[in-house]
C-alpha cells in the first residue's frame, strides 16, 4: 500500500520520536546499575552539531534543535556541542548569546560560539569574550575567517588567536576557511598550543591531513566527511588515537552513520571510548554530559551495531570496488587504507556481509577497462561465498568491432552478471556506441549500475525504456535530496529502475524519503567501499526510522530481486547463501 511521501515520513518520524523520547537516562559507567554491554558503557559525546536556517535548503532537510534532539535520543548520543548557522550568517555575538539561551534548558547540550577579531567594533575583545564565555559555560569556539571576511594572518588577528591558544580553547575549523590545506598547515604551525578540531575534511584529503596529524599533535580530526577506509584503525596503529573525535554534523547528517564507524572499529575498547567522547571531554577541560543515554527501544540491527556484532540479518552490498591486493592508493586524489581484497573481506565478515557486486577501481576511475576486468576477476578469486562481478567496457578506447569480441569473452566468466560504465569515459550512456554492450546484457538479463554523467537522469530513463530486461540501478541516489527527487521520479516511470543510496553526505532522513517516494522494494544498500569506509553507509540505513522489515529489504532482499534473473547463470559459490 502506498502513501504520499509526507504521510509516510510523518507516520514513521512520529513513531520513531515516540520511541526515542522514551529513552532512559542511565548512570555513567562505574555505578552499580550500569550493565556490561558495550553500548551502555560507551559515552557518545558529539563534538560538532549545527542547527539553524541555511540557504538552498531542500524542504525535507533537517535543521532544527528538535531534529537534533530527536536524533540524539534515537542514536543514544549522550551529549553534544552545538553550533548555530546564525552565528556565522548574522551578527556573531548576538547569535552566540541567542544560541546559549536556546539550549540552556538542556543539560547535555553545550554551545559552540563563533568568534572573530574585535577591531571593527562588532565583537568583544578577548578579555570581555572570556568573561562572557565563562558566564555561559562555553568551552569551544569556531573560526570562519573566509566566510566572515577577516584575515587570520593579519597582526590584528593575533590578539584573539593568541588568547585562544593561551587558554587552550577548543577551536573548531574547516580548512576551506583558511584557503585550503596548505594555509591551514601554516595556521597549525603558527599556533602549536591551540587545540584544533578539523571538521568537513573529505576522504580525498588524506594525503594532506594524515601528515598534518603526525606533525601537529594539537590537530584533532572528525570523521563526518573524512570517511576514510579503516580510519580509526589507522589512527590507533599510528599512535594518533588521542587526536580522533566523534563529530556528526547532525541534524544535517545521520548521527547513527558516524557512531557505527566507531562501534565497529577494530581497536581496544578504551580506544573506542576515547574517540566516542573521552578525547572531547579532555579537550573541554572536563566538561561532559551529565548522564549516559541509551535508547531501550533499539531494534535488533541497532543493538548489533552498538555492540560491534555482525548484522543479524542478510546484508548485500550493491556498490563495491576493489584495489589490487596490497594497495593503499588508487591514483588521482584517492587513498584507501587496506583497499585490496584480503583486508576488505575481513572487514566485511565482521560486519556480517553475505555478498554483493564487486567491480574494479582501475577499470572505472582510472579508465583502464581491460585492466579493471582483470582486477575484478582476481578479487573474485579471493572472495568468500556470495560475491559476483560487474564488468567495465569503454567505447572510447575500443572500437565497436573490438567490443564485440571483448564483451562476450569477458562474460564467459559466469561470475559476472553486472555492467558498470563510468562518466570518466566521456560518453553518455544512451549513446549508440554503448548499444553493443546493452543489447548483450539485455538478452542475458544482466543489471547495470549507473553513476549519472549528466545533471539529470535522462540516461537511466532512456536505457530503462529501450532495454526493459535490464535492471538499471541509479548509483548515489541518496547523495542529495534533489538527486533523490530525480530518482523517485524515474522509478515511478519505469519498473526496472532501482536506487542505490551511498554517498558521503549521509543525509539524515533521506533513506526514509526515498522509500516514501518510490516504495520499499526498489531501494538498495551500497557502500562504494573502499573509497569510503562501509560502516557509515551501513549505520545510515540501520539507524534510520524505517520499520525493521523495510530495513531488511534495503539491506539484502531488494538486491536479491535485482540479481534473481541471473541466479541460474551464477556458479553456486557466488550466490548469496540466504535461507
Amino acid at each position: 500500500m502506498f502513501h504520499s511521501r509526507r504521510d509516510f515520513i510523518k507516520k514513521n518520524a512520529t513513531a520513531g520520536l515516540g520511541l526515542a523520547l522514551s529513552g532512559q537516562l542511565i548512570p555513567l559507567p562505574g555505578s552499580a546499575s550500569s550493565s556490561e554491554s558495550i553500548s551502555e558503557h560507551t559515552l557518545y559525546f558529539d563534538g560538532y552539531t549545527r542547527i539553524g536556517p541555511r540557504k538552498y535548503k531542500h524542504p525535507e532537510e533537517r535543521w532544527s534543535l528538535q531534529h537534533l534532539r530527536d536524533e540524539m535520543q534515537h542514536c543514544s548520543i549522550s551529549g553534544a556541542l552545538v553550533a548555530s548557522t546564525l552565528s556565522v550568517n548574522y551578527d556573531a555575538m548576538f547569535s552566540n548569546l541567542e544560541l546559549s539561551e536556546q539550549i540552556k534548558d538542556y543539560r547535555n547540550l553545550f554551545a559552540i560560539w563563533n568568534v572573530m577579531p574585535h577591531q571593527t567594533g562588532e565583537f568583544p575583545d578577548p578579555v570581555e569574550l572570556g568573561k562572557q564565555m565563562k558566564a555561559h559555560n562555553v568551552r569551544a569556539v569556531s573560526l570562519f575567517p573566509y566566510t566572515n571576511a577577516w584575515d587570520w594572518k593579519a597582526d590584528t588577528s593575533d590578539e584573539l588567536l593568541n588568547w585562544l591558544s593561551k587558554n587552550k580553547i577548543l577551536t573548531i575549523v574547516s580548512a576551506t576557511e583558511f584557503g585550503g590545506m596548505s594555509p591551514f598547515n601554516e595556521f597549525l604551525t603558527k599556533y602549536p598550543s591551540l587545540p584544533v578540531f578539523l571538521i568537513n575534511a573529505n576522504w580525498s584529503d588524506q594525503r594532506y591531513v594524515l601528515p598534518m596529524v603526525a606533525k601537529h599533535r594539537n590537530l584533532h580530526v572528525g570523521f563526518d566527511n573524512f570517511q576514510i577506509n579503516e580510519g580509526i584503525e589507522y589512527f590507533y596503529k599510528k599512535g594518533y588515537i588521542d587526536q580522533a573525535i566523534f563529530g556528526s554534523n547532525t541534524p544535517a547528517m545521520s548521527a547513527g552513520a558516524h557512531r557505527a564507524y566507531i562501534d565497529y572499529a577494530d581497536v581496544p575498547k578504551d580506544a573506542r571510548a576515547k574517540v566516542a567522547g573521552g578525547n572531547l571531554i579532555r579537550l573541554l577541560h572536563g566538561l561532559r554530559p551529565p548522564e549516559l543515554k541509551n535508547n531501550p527501544n533499539d531494534d535488533i540491527l541497532m543493538v548489533a551495531i552498538k555492540s560491534g556484532s555482525p548484522i543479524p540479518v542478510p546484508l548485500i552490498d550493491m556498490h563495491m570496488h576493489m584495489l589490487n591486493e596490497g594497495l593503499n592508493g588508487a591514483g588521482w586524489g584517492y587513498r584507501m587504507e587496506n583497499g585490496g581484497p584480503d583486508e576488505v573481506f575481513k572487514l566485511l565478515k565482521r560486519l556480517g556481509y553475505k555478498g554483493g557486486g564487486i567491480m574494479s577501481w582501475n577499470g572505472v576511475v582510472s579508465h583502464d577497462a581491460v585492466g579493471g576486468n582483470i582486477s575484478a576477476k582476481k578479487s573474485l578469486d579471493m572472495a568468500p561465498e556470495g560475491y559476483w562481478g560487474l564488468a567495465n567496457f569503454d567505447p572510447t578506447h575500443y572500437s565497436q568491432e573490438e567490443l564485440k569480441i571483448l564483451i562476450p569473452k569477458m562474460y564467459e566468466d559466469k561470475r559476472f552478471i553486472g555492467m558498470k560504465p563510468y562518466h570518466y569515459y566521456g560518453v553518455q550512456y544512451h549513446h549508440p556506441s554503448y548499444d553493443v554492450w546493452w543489447q548483450y546484457g539485455n538478452e542475458r538479463k544482466f543489471y547495470g549500475l549507473l553513476h549519472n554523467s549528466r545533471s539529470d537522469l535522462l540516461e537511466a530513463e532512456s536505457l530503462a525504456k529501450k532495454y526493459p530486461d535490464v535492471r538499471w540501478i541509479i548509483a548515489h541516489a541518496g547523495g542529495s535530496y534533489n538527486m533523490a527527487d530525480m530518482a523517485i521520479a524515474a522509478m515511478k516511470k519505469f519498473p526496472n529502475i532501482y536506487a542505490e543510496i551511498t554517498l558521503t553526505p549521509v543525509h539524515l532522513g533521506i533513506v526514509e524519503y526515498l522509500v516514501a517516494g518510490a516504495g520499499e522494494d526498489r531501494i538498495l544498500y551500497g557502500s562504494d567501499l573502499p573509497m569510503r569506509d562501509p560502516r557509515q553507509q551501513l549505520g545510515w540505513v540501520v539507524f534510520s526510522r524505517l520499520p525493521l522489515a523495510v530495513k531488511k529489504k534495503i539491506l539484502a532482499e531488494n538486491a536479491l530481486k535485482v540479481i534473481e534473473p541471473c541466479l541460474n547463470r551464477l556458479p553456486a559459490y557466488n550466490r548469496p547463501n540466504i535461507p
